[in-house]
């Protein structure tokens, strides 16, 4: 009962094939590291693992959540830890949801519980005054957390000034005190050439296309609410504009192609600079090499 290792990365760099090679070498089973695949029925535009590839490695933690209820980086690591506690069975981790891994790893901050009437305080902030402003605001109240935070990002900039107002400190110092965490867990980072990175990216959103996305959304959208967390993966609300006649075809695939190289630039950028980790350039070695090279760092 161990988590052998963890293979993270970009999106569409080319985890999947890897991640099924591994665990058959080691007899192990998956746990999925990505926030976006956990909600029941948004199987094509999160890339999900397919039902073929399920059934020849058994996975956790995707497809498995309602798509109107959120999940914590904590709700991740108590599900990991529950189970961990009811399997004899060797585990990967794969995914890349950094701030699943990192939780894992290090732990959550010992954060206070936050006040509702805080929570209707930086609210109403927003109301009044504008995202812009509270970004600035979270800028002067914690300069470093707002370091890894875009002005676009409501949720982590609300969370910046909740902890702030409510606790006196900074998020960030509340962020170098961790527990709970099931320590160092040995891992690779998986990379390729930004021009071929890309390249995939693009192809992926193609075939997704084709592979019938269109209709998964038209589908979803008759049973989900539209204000459900599932709706924020990446593709979903763009092809829900382009079913109502707001964009073209066309523009939807560009849109989802941009945003995805958008978010596989910020997972890079991340895996480089929070998390230790081996990292492998896919382009420069064959996949055979790579799973020996990586069974033998793990024994």
């Amino acid at each position: 009962m161990s988590i052998r290792l963890a293979l993270v990365g970009p999106t569409a760099v080319g985890k999947t094939e890897l991640s099924l090679s591994l665990a058959e070498e080691l007899k192990a089973e998956i746990i999925c590291l990505d926030s976006r695949q956990i909600y029941e029925g948004f199987r094509i535009g999160t890339a999900q693992p397919t039902f073929a590839e399920r059934a020849r490695v058994k996975h956790h933690l995707t497809d498995f959540l309602l798509p109107t209820q959120s999940f914590s980086a904590g709700e991740f690591l108590n599900s990991v830890r529950m189970i961990l506690e009811n399997s004899a069975q060797d585990f990967i981790l794969v995914g890349g949801t950094g701030l699943y891994l990192q939780a894992l790893i290090e732990g959550l901050p010992k954060i206070p519980e936050i006040e509702e009437s805080v929570r209707a305080d930086v609210l109403n902030m927003y109301l009044e005054n504008g995202l812009r402003f509270c970004y600035e605001k979270a800028r002067e109240l914690d300069a470093e957390a707002m370091k890894k935070i875009s002005a676009e990002d409501k949720q982590r900039i609300f969370r910046v000034l909740e902890v702030a107002i409510a606790t006196k400190r900074p998020l960030s110092s509340w962020q170098k005190e961790r527990e709970g965490g099931l320590g160092e867990i040995p891992t690779f980072f998986l990379n390729r050439s930004r021009e071929i990175l890309y390249r995939q990216i693009n192809e992926r959103a193609e075939k997704m296309f084709e592979n019938g996305w269109v209709e998964e959304v038209v589908e979803l959208s008759e049973r989900v609410p539209l204000d459900a967390f599932a709706w924020k993966s990446i593709g979903y609300r763009e092809i829900l504009e382009m079913l109502k006649g707001n964009i073209s075809k066309e523009q939807c695939l560009s849109v989802v192609q941009q945003e995805t190289r958008r978010f596989a630039k910020r997972q890079l950028t991340w895996f480089r600079h929070q998390v230790k980790a081996s990292e492998i350039d896919l382009a420069e070695k064959k996949s055979t090499i790579v799973l020996k090279e990586i069974l033998e760092k793990v024994g």
